[in-house]
């Protein structure tokens, strides 16, 4: 966002006045001329009245970037993020990771707030030392309180956790197109509180399975219900005598 004054003879199209630019979402620009006033400057009321309304548009189009670079931050994923990495917000990434030559281990990455007085600082790391979803909160409460990110937000993106099969995919990317070699294991922590369910949903199941069978009788054996069916028929005789 900017403020340009053009004085009498300034502008090579003769404009005379404040012009006002602003570069977000397209490329914005207004004009408040000062032509009109007697002279160019704050004594006239015409020529006041002008550069209020600019430095006011200015201000708006401040307040509107602000807004527009906060939508895309919680909404997008940075543009330049890497194949397979990106969830959906800036500053969360999918990734595998390892110190020196320990062992690859997948995990979130959160960037942290940088303060462009400060030294630089690394990105948190979260492993899947806990359940995926108990982990997916700890990364997105990080992250919301780190870039100042509104309640409403936060919670949206709470519950719209990734799939936990994008890091099957970004396996097979940094092992088929990045040359590395992220071993299969790695991605054992990431499907650990999927297994559990599944396991718990079965044993569910086949509990269900074995409460139906529970005072059914079992059924007659062949020999049994020859035996009552020849004491029915000699019954029958008798009282037929």
């Amino acid at each position: 966002m900017a403020v340009t004054y053009y004085g009498p003879g300034e502008h090579p199209a003769g404009f005379v006045g404040f012009h006002v630019t602003a570069e977000f979402n397209g490329d914005l620009q207004r004009l408040f001329g000062t032509s009109s006033a007697e002279v160019q400057e704050d004594a006239d009321v015409l020529f006041l009245a002008r550069r209020l309304e600019a430095q006011l548009q200015d201000l708006k189009w401040q307040r509107d970037s602000l807004q527009y670079r906060y939508e895309r931050f919680v909404t997008e994923s940075y543009p330049n993020t890497r194949p397979e990495r990106g969830v959906g917000v800036h500053g969360i990434t999918a990734a595998f990771h390892r110190q020196g030559r320990g062992s690859w281990r997948a995990c979130f990455k959160v960037a942290r707030y940088q303060d462009a007085e400060a030294p630089r600082q690394p990105a948190k790391v979260f492993t899947f030392s806990k359940p995926y979803s108990e982990v997916w909160e700890e990364v997105v409460g990080f992250w919301a309180e780190e870039h100042g990110v509104r309640s409403a937000d936060r919670q949206r993106v709470l519950d719209s956790p990734p799939d936990p099969e994008q890091f099957k995919r970004l396996r097979r990317q940094m092992n088929e197109h990045e040359g590395y070699d992220v071993p299969v294991e790695a991605l054992s922590p990431v499907f650990a509180e999927q297994r559990s369910l599944l396991a718990k949903q079965r044993a569910e199941l086949k509990a269900k399975e074995m409460k139906l069978h529970v005072g059914v009788p079992s059924p007659v054996s062949t020999d049994i219900q020859a035996e009552m069916a020849a004491w029915f028929e000699s019954v029958t005789r008798a009282d037929q005598r």
